[in-house]
């Protein structure tokens, strides 16, 4: 167990779920966990999650965005459901990293699950040396230079989408989305630099991209943001069933 994680401390699970085929409409549920023990292998064993009152039995094998809310801040990495146990009257799970433990800005963190459309663009040599500096790029552009993804979160710091194209390491992108927030339509061009680009593993023929904005208009962030926060409170008031 990573030194920086210690018994106690709570954690936020996220499902990967990466089918192009799944509800557009449907929200993931963010589980809370905490921290209980370390295994022989090195597992982390943490509590069962509840669930609007009910303990999720969450399946072995499933892959989860988690996020440890710890003395050192917030660490983050992608884990897999290794087992699940029953120790007495507590339900465990024991979950394995899959990616190194990452330290987070807490304004950054809050990921919105969403199934939205969005289109990017691989950027050439010289306009990329030009956007790295700062400066504009002027370039005409066609339809038909955008490739289709779609958003399966969102947040202050970069998008996870997947698409039908693999895009190298590194490369610089510009992406363009769409988002209403109380009621009014907006659109976002922002650059980004490609953090990850993998075979999905639930579908072959896609591939799943983690992008990180690049030099984002700090307005531009702080509507993302404050949108985030938004739809995440209207959610934690749902699950409570206050009105």
């Amino acid at each position: 167990m990573d030194k920086r994680i210690t018994i106690g401390d709570k954690i936020d699970l996220k499902k990967i779920d990466k089918r192009l085929s799944a509800d557009l409409d449907k929200v993931m549920p963010n589980y809370i966990s905490q921290v209980l023990d370390e295994a022989e292998n090195g597992d982390l064993l943490v509590a069962m999650p509840v669930y609007e009152g009910r303990v999720i039995p969450l399946n072995v094998g499933d892959e989860y965005d988690t996020t440890f809310y710890t003395k050192s801040g917030l660490l983050n990495c992608r884990t897999v459901v290794t087992g699940r146990y029953k120790k007495g009257a507590l339900f465990l799970l024991a979950l394995s990293t899959l990616s190194e433990l990452k330290k987070i800005q807490r304004r950054e963190y809050f990921r919105l699950n969403c199934r939205n459309p969005l289109k990017y663009r691989v950027l050439g040599e010289d306009e990329r040396n030009e956007i790295e500096k700062g400066n504009t790029y002027d370039i005409q552009l066609e339809e038909d230079e955008w490739k289709n993804g779609i958003m399966l979160d969102l947040s202050g710091g970069g998008i996870r989408f997947v698409s039908a194209f693999r895009d190298e390491k590194d490369v610089m992108l510009q992406v363009r989305f769409e988002f209403v927030h109380e009621g009014n339509p907006i659109m976002v061009y922002s650059y980004a630099q490609l953090l990850r680009c993998e075979v999905s593993e639930n579908n072959k023929s896609i591939y799943d991209h983690r992008i990180k904005f690049f030099h984002m208009d700090r307005n531009v962030r702080e509507s993302i943001i404050k949108y985030i926060f938004d739809i995440q409170r209207q959610m934690r008031v749902k699950e409570s069933g206050m009105k």
